[in-house]
């Protein structure tokens, strides 16, 4: 019980915004050198180290190599592709050797049957993952596979936070009634799920607008905070 405690949230407080300071700190965490590690098929090849680690899961094709590409701000360090189901290993990748973030296979297009234990053992059983961020396609929603991860979390008492991809690909109306729709559908029967909703890709009306062409990406800076919250690399913001 003290361990379901620890890890999971039984309640649901509004989280704030990063400020300022915890943006600026988080950035100054992702400006230090990024490195591929390693790939595992199984646990006991995950580095031996005691670093924080945090992965990134979702069904293929989501854009997870993507979205780790632009927190690292390193195009090309994780490789992408449009093909689904192309990572197919647990790829390692060290951010000045403060953390881990971990790539994790995507699952739809048969890829979860693949996971198989040793994917399902690494989640389980590694103590060094402080926290799983499940990315969803914001221009397609919930699925079933996206329910029975959430509730594979749940069972087993992993920390997990929904990230919300594509933001760019669909207008902000209707980003806006997934968002919700997707907030009321998780956050109502959530167990270990962190009660804030995170979203990578700018709006559409700013990617329009060319005095805002080269703004930096809010929801980068807001997933940078969570993940460098989570590691419990600095002291998390009041009320969490």
């Amino acid at each position: 019980m003290l361990y379901l405690a620890k890890r999971c949230y039984s309640a649901f407080p509004r989280i704030e915004r990063p400020t300022l300071e915890q943006i600026q700190f988080a950035n100054r965490i992702f400006q230090q050198p990024a490195t591929f590690v390693k790939s595992i098929a199984q646990p006991d090849q995950a580095p031996n180290t005691t670093y924080p680690e945090v992965a990134f899961v979702g069904r293929s094709n989501v854009g997870k190599s993507t979205l780790i590409n632009k927190l690292l701000n390193r195009k090309g360090l994780v490789k992408t592709s449009s093909k689904p189901g192309h990572t197919r290993l647990v790829n390692f990748f060290s951010i000045g050797d403060k953390m881990h973030l971990v790539d994790m296979p995507g699952y739809g297009y048969r890829s979860r049957e693949e996971w198989g234990d040793s994917i399902m053992g690494y989640l389980t059983s590694r103590e060094q993952l402080k926290r799983t961020f499940v990315l969803i396609d914001s221009t397609v929603g919930l699925k079933a596979a996206d329910l029975q991860l959430f509730e594979f979390f749940d069972k087993f008492a992993i920390s997990y936070q929904v990230i919300l991809t594509k933001r760019d690909r669909i207008s902000e109306k209707k980003f806006q009634e997934n968002k919700e729709a997707l907030e009321a559908s998780v956050f109502q029967n959530a167990v270990c799920c962190y009660p804030q909703l995170l979203a990578s890709g700018q709006q559409r009306k700013s990617r329009r607008a060319a005095s805002q062409a080269a703004a930096i990406d809010e929801g980068i800076q807001d997933i940078r905070w969570a993940i460098v919250n989570a590691a419990g690399l600095c002291k998390p913001p009041s009320g969490v």
